[in-house]
């Protein structure tokens, strides 16, 4: 999906930075083992520029924002972070990813530009994607939360390793 501007009150919002695009994640021979080098097309949903209709609420015409699935509020604050998203998408091979409750997995904590801590939840899943075509990474949503997340008693586990369990066929399930 390529994603079209959004226009509002004379402002155009480019979304560019959330076209599909791929990269090679390599994960460096260590002990014995040899490198190993992953394909990942990534994908991203509009639910990481816009956002849910609330109780009682209508979605006004000039911030209503549709897909092929669905017609959503374009949301200024999670369109600015958005374009954080291919970087944090990028470096996800050098982070811990949780479990949530509905199968995905998610990334959060970044450093704002004032030096503090955000939790910006990057919810996604990954599947593969075919022999030669490596692997897929749908990011579903993306938006910043006051707390931290499904604050549960589980471990992390590196993207890394769901990469080579996804490419693998091995399930991923969470550890207590």
């Amino acid at each position: 999906m390529r994603w079209r501007e959004f226009y509002c009150e004379g402002e155009t919002y480019n979304l560019e930075h959330l076209h599909p695009f791929s990269f090679d994640m390599v994960i460096p021979a260590k002990q014995g083992q040899p490198e190993q080098r992953y394909n990942i097309n990534v994908r991203f949903s509009l639910h990481c520029f816009s956002r849910g209709v609330k109780p009682g609420e209508k979605i006004p015409d000039h911030l209503a924002y549709s897909d092929d699935r669905e017609t959503r509020i374009f949301d200024f604050d999670r369109y600015h972070r958005s374009r954080m998203l291919p970087d944090i998408v990028r470096y996800l091979g050098e982070r811990k990813c949780f479990h949530d409750n509905h199968g995905n997995f998610y990334v959060f904590e970044i450093t704002e530009e004032d030096g503090t801590t955000a939790y910006y939840s990057v919810f996604f899943t990954l599947s593969k994607a075919g022999r030669k075509a490596g692997l897929n990474l749908f990011i579903s949503s993306a938006h910043l939360r006051e707390e931290r997340p499904y604050v549960r008693q589980i471990k992390p586990i590196r993207f890394r390793v769901l990469v080579y369990n996804t490419w693998k066929g091995k399930a991923v399930k969470p550890a207590p």
